[in-house]
């Protein structure tokens, strides 16, 4: 069966209400970061490209050998509050939220977006978000931001 037949089947096809982008959508879970994830597939005129299906397989296959650099990235970057419950957010699960493969992009491959949420302040929950652009394999950026959506710089 080929990868449109595959992913028509497994994946739900969403288009845009205005421009001409389209995803095909669905949940994934990664052992050990979070309950699910969402995952996306760009594509043009609801086809996919084997390359788009052999990287996200080559991130599935591999993402454990990047969690220790993420959790890195996220002890360094903490505010002046998070420094003081360091130790707490250390020991919070890294949770995936959102994966998305490009069609034809010449930044970056894939695109995770994961994170950590922590109560402050007893009622309050404050997330820490972090965008990560891969290229070959690689981490080429990683950077925490508000807006997840916007590419890094």
């Amino acid at each position: 069966m080929n990868i449109w037949k595959q992913t028509k089947k497994h994946f739900s096809h969403i288009s845009a209400r205005t421009g001409n982008s389209e995803v095909y959508h669905d949940t994934v879970n990664f052992y050990g970061q979070g309950d699910s994830c969402d995952l996306y597939f760009n594509c043009v005129g609801k086809e996919l490209k084997q390359e788009q299906v052999d990287i996200y397989s080559q991130f599935e296959n591999n993402y454990k050998n990047y969690i220790a650099e993420i959790e890195r990235f996220i002890s360094n970057n903490l505010t002046t509050y998070e420094q003081k419950v360091s130790e707490e957010i250390k020991n919070l699960e890294l949770t995936f939220d959102i994966i998305d493969v490009p069609y034809d992009n010449s930044n970056y491959d894939i695109v995770l977006v994961c994170g950590k949420t922590y109560r402050k302040f007893l009622f309050f929950k404050k997330e820490i978000n972090i965008r990560i652009e891969f290229k070959n394999g690689k981490i080429k950026t990683i950077q925490r931001k508000n807006n997840t959506i916007e590419d890094n710089k």
